[in-house]
């Protein structure tokens, strides 16, 4: 486990250094984020027209942004958790002036009671995680802390980026090899990154309709029996 911890330290210090790549005042971000959670906002309040009141985990959760979205979405802000390996990228989070609850912790030993939350999330987690069985360890610990009726959240890559080899994309047969027994309710989602970056409004919609240009999937796993 120290190794993986090392091993991210690297990859998320030297992630910083691009960050620029991703604001969202590029047209093709603002494009793929706004697409992201509307799918999001729509399946959750199909789950439950009223969210409040339901507990959220969110792993790999960084500088805590996603806990600005779900708050958004009608969760309440003390049923947001965010967990990450990384101390310094929840420390961040907090100096930006979120100030929700978090965790620094492995997704793979959960330091959570079994059934203590409706959803649990992970955005681009999983795909930063190389080991087969560690992903299988921190899949059974999803399950584990997860409520009967709760859901797994999953928005990640389902290839693999030849630029990247921190990252190993994750296909549908896998993510379901991860889940057995729980139904996943998947879809393609967010145009190619690099292709979405330079385009404008009009070209993104056109490109977005050929699903073999969407580089994610996102998931709504569940519910635990």
């Amino acid at each position: 486990m120290e190794n993986e911890r090392d091993r991210l330290e690297q990859v998320y210090q030297a992630r910083r250094a691009l960050a620029s790549r991703y604001r969202l005042d590029n047209p093709g971000n603002r494009f793929n984020f706004e697409t992201l959670c509307e799918g999001m906002n729509r399946r959750l309040h199909e789950l439950w027209p009223i969210p409040a009141g339901k507990k959220i985990l969110d792993l790999g959760a960084g500088e805590l942004f996603w806990g600005d979205q779900f708050v958004a979405m009608g969760i309440k802000r003390d049923d947001y958790v965010g967990l990450d390996l990384l101390v310094w990228r929840l420390q961040n989070g907090r100096a930006s002036g979120r100030d929700y609850q978090a965790v620094a912790a492995s997704a793979a030993e959960l330091p959570f009671e079994t059934a203590t939350f409706d959803v649990i999330s992970q955005f681009t987690m999983m795909t930063s995680v190389l080991d087969d069985a560690l992903r299988r360890r921190i899949a059974a610990e999803m399950i584990r802390v997860l409520k009967p009726g709760g859901y797994i959240l999953w928005y990640d890559f389902r290839y693999n980026n030849p630029s990247n080899p921190n990252v190993r994309g994750i296909r549908r047969a896998e993510l379901e090899s991860l889940f057995p027994g729980l139904p996943a309710n998947l879809q393609t989602i967010t145009l190619l990154p690099p292709l979405a970056r330079k385009l404008g409004l009009p070209l993104l919609k056109f490109f977005y309709a050929c699903p073999i240009l969407r580089s994610h999937y996102l998931a709504w796993i569940g519910p635990k029996g």
